[in-house]
């Protein structure tokens, strides 16, 4: 009867550690999953955020050296559609932030430095607008002086105000990625220490049923 009791217990035990160890598999599965493709998934819509702002800037630098109204007003026609493209980019990276994280909200840092990146964007595209008034107003000039006043006066303000915002707004921008990196690294070292911990209680499961079957053999 004893003996009987010592195998039904040693049978439970061994269901148990079977369940716990396809459970430490599901859950480093869940994330290595998490940290491989959805933190990747955020990183790379960084990267577009940055090379979208990239052809922003060279469409206005293009739009400065048109010869023509014309050739102007149809590199122009692209100014709102290059915006809607980073616009949706951040919008992607916030959707695969929230994707990556347990809680399905972003972490406390990402939020702030997701909120001075829109501050530096906004500040860069105010900055861009300016000098884009100030080519629809060379165009649009009745005299060559004034003209090329204003063509000087584009010329400056991109490369000096836009231009410094610029360069801020993709410095902001490293920081975020540097943040969503730091983030993933936490996940992983979590998931590692809980992976140790699971395999150490399933060794020690493990070797508690073979001293069952050492001090109780069932013959």
């Amino acid at each position: 009867m004893r003996i009987r009791w010592v195998s039904i217990i040693s049978s439970i035990l061994i269901a148990t550690s079977g369940l716990l160890g396809a459970r430490t598999l599901t859950r480093v599965d869940q994330d290595l999953r998490v940290m491989h493709a959805e933190y990747t998934l955020a990183a790379t819509d960084l990267g577009h955020v940055t090379g979208e702002l990239i052809r922003y800037r060279t469409s206005i630098i293009r739009a400065m050296e048109a010869d023509t109204k014309q050739d102007f007003l149809r590199i122009a026609e692209s100014f709102s559609q290059k915006q809607a493209r980073i616009d949706k980019a951040i919008e992607r990276f916030v959707k695969a932030s929230n994707s990556a994280s347990s809680g399905k909200t972003m972490d406390a840092r990402e939020l702030v430095e997701l909120k001075a990146v829109q501050e530096k964007l906004d500040a860069y595209m105010a900055s861009s607008h300016r000098t884009i008034t100030l080519m629809e107003q060379q165009w649009n000039a009745k005299s060559s002086v004034e003209a090329q006043r204003l063509r000087e006066e584009a010329e400056d303000n991109a490369a000096n105000d836009a231009g410094a915002k610029f360069i801020a707004m993709t410095l902001e921008l490293d920081r975020l990625l540097d943040v969503v990196a730091g983030i993933a690294g936490e996940v992983k070292k979590d998931a590692d220490a809980r992976l140790r911990v699971e395999t150490m209680v399933i060794v020690g499961v493990s070797m508690g049923l073979a001293a069952l079957v050492l001090l109780f053999p069932s013959s």
